[in-house]
């Protein structure tokens, strides 16, 4: 049969003796002999020689019978059983359906993420972050009306860029990790729940796509292990290929057929065989269904392909991308867990650049650019806006860098395209145009090479943008070049997108006529729809698209467009790149005009951040526009006063768009309580204005006012830029102030900044002398936060030490704790306040010594004595202890002993770590296993565990408690008791050795439970638990 048929075949003999007669009690009537144990089917009779053999270590009743899936028996059939089901499906139509999808549809081309520069991203930098959306309960809606009741002053505004963009940083504890997207996590009813069904909404152009390349590629190189544990496959289904399916019935099938194995010459049979597979409710499977927003119209009642839809969304398991807006079907099963994505973090930030310039100082002058402009910065945080920032950052120097979001984007486009020139193979005057020519040239010579390729690209996007379309098919891209393409050019044109860098497709191995386009990011196409108003406003020139659902054409004035759309929050990116745009054309004047007329927000918030985000793209240049600009700014700044008053917060400082002059003057007229307001809602912000900084800091010398003082200095604390000396002098100056508020706000100012100058440390260190304790105090904890402190600011700390204020000593220990490296006099200092009378200070030195490496055996014995005091301190001392000598050891050791069960636990944790201990010491542990207390015992089991050696001698008299915490143990972890010619106990892959007297280890196992073993046992018919199995007798022990 195996020669023939290809059968696997295994044979298995029992190792274990049986008594037939032992269950009947039938001793009184039979012979001895017949009570004795034998093989009922020995290895000769139970295999066949050429097959594989293994031995099973139990009796033949047992031999189909195995206690739970972790015995060692049960994994050598089950195991076996494993690799017969792996060799039988080799080359099954399961197994090439799944290779033909992982080699020919899932290559390397179809997953590769291009930059801009056309070089390929690697996966590890193609950084994807995903937050959990927040529950909608009722008490989570409760909750975080509360939260933004309580916080709304702290808060960062709703309607900043960063906001709009989704690049705010969640809090920590709703961030997701791709590889762990299935791991066992809370739900919002605080239930522990395993995700198998995720929704993942993102705004358009952050990356879902290039998310599900990543997902794709994670799962084939298994390096989402945890994915390849779940799931035998992973089917990546773009929906948007539904819309062109034209079938009279719509089901997986078809759908396996027509999106993986249309080049298969067996697509029908291998489709099948993917489909019963999955029908048959099968749980290895993982769809990713991308782009739910994409096909909107399929989810109406009335589409044929709704039901099959309905049906795919209901899969067990599945990841689904969306856009934001779009809602899910009625019978759609709810997702386990939402997410969105957000843009990079800093510290992604600056690790994108470190792998993209190879110039540290090139890294260092980007990474500062983006520091000094906040709006810059959150722009950056978009992948591509980055990508971008780097591929065009050589066009332009430090000095000539670009100030706005506009002028940053108007330099990439026209970097882009010089590149696209090339690529498209533009010429002049018959001539080619090569990389030296196309480096010189201007835009508008570069709009004249591209002859109608920029007109085309403004009208694709603002047709999008009014019809609030971002992907473009065919049939929208040929409705759009009728409008904004001369007939004799389109058929170049169309054929021409794929070389355009502004553009990209989902799918570049699908033909031209199956293709959607989509801006490389959906601010791209805000910025050529801005574009195309502000050429046809110059130009006083109506604006026309194509309403796509119809083909009708719709013409509009540049001022009217701008009357019914300035306050709608979806032209918010739009209109402040038009009012950058028209500014670099001298014409920023009649914009703003337009917008101040009727008709106008009856509220006025919504119309003040319209004027303020379109400011924030217009240069402070002396122009024709800068009388108006002074009254906007005037009128902002009443704005922000009267907000102060009427609400008591003031959201619209928020905004990073505030004019910096604005911000200046209102403090400048406001009124006390405003003054606090403004200052701090200023304080939430990463990065203050300059001038501002200098503005508040005068108040630092104001003491009429000391809650205003306090209000600045709290300011200053959240600033993390470096503060010029000067400011930080007046902070320093404060921690001699009277009042302890103040102190306190000067003291957290100067901790907030890392680095402080050494002439402000010495400042700082003279008021260590002070002879208020209160400055002294005060002055140390300034000091805590600075590392690499000069020795003689460190001598002025432990000076500190002998302090008659205990606060001041505690404050002194804790400063002396975050230095690496002391010289063995101030250890000395710190080691005399172990003895001291407040107890606080007492544990602050402990805690400090704890982080210092090498201690002098002196310090080390005036640790060791501190174990013989009877207060409560005795725990925190031990926990000091690691690697001491054994005089000490035998200190710790004595606590074994003590009446306190928090001391006990404490010394044995602190013997836990040291090899190789002393018999005795070893003995004292294991009297722990029979402790009253249960952390107690814990404790010895793991500190015998971290022994390498352990004599039974010692173990002998605690044998019985042992056995038992490793049989409790031994369910929960993978350990083992062996005992044959060596014994040992096996703690994952470490073996602890068993020593004895005895001839040999099993021997001495033998007789040390056949005296001191358990007295109850697990037993399972005639089977006695493990330890007693693997000691190969037939008799019971205990």
């Amino acid at each position: 049969l195996r020669g023939d048929h290809g059968y696997q075949v295994s044979m298995f003999w029992e190792g274990k003796d049986t008594v037939l007669l032992r269950k009947f009690h039938l001793d009184w009537i039979v012979s001895t002999w017949t009570l004795l144990a034998w093989l009922l089917v020995n290895k000769h009779s139970a295999t066949l020689d050429g097959f594989h053999r293994k031995r099973l270590n139990r009796p033949h009743v047992m031999m189909n019978k195995f206690r739970s899936p972790e015995c060692a028996d049960y994994k050598k059939v089950a195991g076996k059983i494993h690799d017969f089901f792996g060799k039988i499906r080799e080359g099954t139509l399961l197994v090439r359906a799944d290779a033909w999808i992982r080699e020919k549809c899932y290559t390397e081309d179809r997953l590769r993420i291009e930059r801009l520069s056309g070089k390929e991203l690697p996966m590890d930098r193609c950084y994807i972050n995903l937050a959990i959306v927040e529950g909608t309960s009722e008490n989570a809606d409760r909750s975080k009306k509360e939260s933004e009741e309580k916080d709304a002053a702290l808060q960062s505004s709703p309607f900043s860029l960063s906001a709009r963009l989704k690049v705010e940083t969640p809090d920590k504890i709703i961030q997701v990790e791709l590889p762990s997207l299935f791991d066992e996590r809370e739900d919002s009813d605080g239930k522990t729940m395993q995700p198998r069904r995720v929704l993942i909404r993102g705004r358009a152009g952050v990356g879902k796509t290039t998310l599900c390349k990543k997902m794709v590629h994670g799962f084939t190189t298994n390096e989402f292990r945890d994915w390849s544990k779940l799931f035998d496959r992973v089917l990546w289904v773009p929906l948007r290929k539904l819309n062109a399916w034209s079938l009279t019935s719509y089901n997986l099938e078809d759908l396996f057929c027509y999106e993986y194995f249309d080049q298969h010459p067996n697509r029908i049979i291998l489709a099948k065989e993917l489909f019963l597979t999955v029908h048959s409710n099968d749980q290895k499977t993982l769809f990713i269904l991308d782009g739910l927003d994409e096909i909107s119209q399929l989810l109406d009642d009335e589409n044929p392909k709704l039901s099959f839809l309905q049906y795919l969304l209901n899969q067990p398991n599945v990841i689904i991308t969306s856009r934001p807006h779009v809602s899910l079907p009625v019978k759609f099963r709810p997702p386990d867990l939402e997410l969105e994505t957000i843009g990079f973090y800093r510290d992604q930030v600056k690790e994108y650049l470190q792998a993209t310039f190879t110039d540290p100082m090139k890294v260092e002058e980007v990474q500062s650019y983006i520091e000094a402009h906040q709006l810059i910065g959150d722009l950056v945080r978009i992948p591509i806006q980055l990508d971008a920032l780097c591929y065009t950052w050589d066009s332009f120097s430090g000095e000539t860098a670009p100030q706005t979001m506009t002028a940053i984007y108007r330099a990439i486009e026209e970097r882009l395209w010089k590149k696209d020139v090339l690529r498209l193979g533009k010429s002049d005057t018959g001539e080619l145009i090569t990389k030296d020519i196309i480096k010189d040239v201007e835009m508008d010579q570069i709009e004249h090479l591209i002859d109608g390729g920029v007109y085309f690209l403004e009208g694709l996007a603002f047709t999008g943008l009014c019809n609030e379309v971002i992907n473009f098919d065919l049939k929208h891209r040929n409705a759009i070049s009728k409008e904004f393409i001369p007939p004799q050019k389109r058929i170049y044109w169309n054929k021409s997108l794929p070389r355009l860098s502004f553009l990209r497709t989902s799918d570049p191995s699908a033909d031209d006529q199956s293709r959607d386009y989509h801006f490389l990011h959906l601010t791209f196409q805000e910025y050529f729809a801005a574009r195309y108003f502000v050429r046809q406003w110059n130009a006083k020139q109506p604006l026309n698209y194509v309403r796509l659902s119809n083909g009708g054409r719709n013409s509009i004035e540049p001022a009217t467009f701008l009357h019914e759309h300035k306050y709608d929050p979806r032209y918010d990116i739009f209109w402040r790149f038009v009012a950058g745009l028209l500014d670099a054309d001298g014409e920023a004047l009649g914009f703003f005009q337009t917008i101040e007329k009727e008709p106008r927000d009856l509220l006025g918030p919504t119309h003040q951040r319209l004027v303020m985000h379109s400011l924030s793209e217009v240069e402070r240049k002396e122009s024709t526009f800068t009388e108006l600009r002074a009254k906007l700014e005037n009128q902002l700044k009443q704005w922000l006063l009267f907000e102060c008053d009427f609400t008591g917060s003031s959201r619209l400082v928020r905004e990073t768009e505030c004019p910096e002059q604005v911000l200046v003057n209102a403090l400048e007229r406001a009124s006390e309580d405003a003054r606090q307001i403004l200052l701090k809602t200023l304080s939430i912000r990463t990065a203050m204005p300059s001038g501002v900084i200098n503005f508040v800091s005068t108040w630092l010398n104001n003491y009429s006012s000391k809650r205003l003082c306090v209000a600045t200095l709290r300011t200053l604390k959240h600033q993390h830029k470096g503060l010029p000396d000067t400011i930080l002098q007046g902070v320093a100056a404060r921690l001699e102030d009277e009042d302890g508020d103040v102190r306190r706000a000067a003291v957290e100012a100067l901790q907030g900044q890392s680095g402080l100058p050494e002439e402000i440390l010495q400042g700082i260190a003279k008021r260590l002398e002070h002879k208020d304790g209160d400055v002294r105090r005060a002055a140390v904890w300034a000091l805590q936060g600075q590392s690499g402190l000069p020795e003689e600011i460190l001598q002025g700390i432990a000076k500190r030490l002998e302090d008659e204020d205990g606060d001041v000593r505690r404050a002194a220990v804790e400063a002396l704790q975050c230095q690496s490296g002391l010289p063995e006099e101030i250890l000395q200092g710190i080691a005399k306040r172990l003895e001291d009378e407040d107890g606080d200070v007492r544990w602050a030195a402990v805690r400090a010594l704890q982080g210092q490496s090498g201690l002098p055996e002196e310090i080390l014995q005036g640790i060791a004595k501190r174990l013989e005091h009877k207060d409560g301190d005795v725990c925190r001392n031990i926990t000091l202890l690691s690697g001491l000598p054994e005089e000490i050891l035998q200190g710790i050791a004595k606590r074994l002993e003590d009446e306190d069960e928090d001391v006990r636990r404490a010394a044995v944790e602190a013997l836990q770590g040291q090899s190789g201990l002393p018999e005795e010491i070893l003995q004292g542990i294991a009297k722990r296993l029979e402790d009253e207390d249960g952390d107690v015992r814990r404790a010895a089991v793991k500190a015998l565990q971290g022994q390498a050696v352990l004599s039974l001698d010692v173990l002998s008299p605690y044998v019985k408690p042992l056995c038992k915490a490793l049989l409790q143990q031994s369910f929960q972890e993978h350990l083992h008791w062996y005992a044959s010619d060596s014994s040992f106990i096996g703690v994952g892959l470490r073996r602890i050795s068993l020593s004895g007297r005895q001839q040999s280890g099993k021997e001495a196992v033998v007789e040390l439970l056949s005296k001191k073993g358990p007295a109850t046992a697990v037993k399972d018919g005639d089977q006695w638990p493990p330890l007693h199995l693997l000691l190969g007798t037939g008799r019971k022990p205990w």
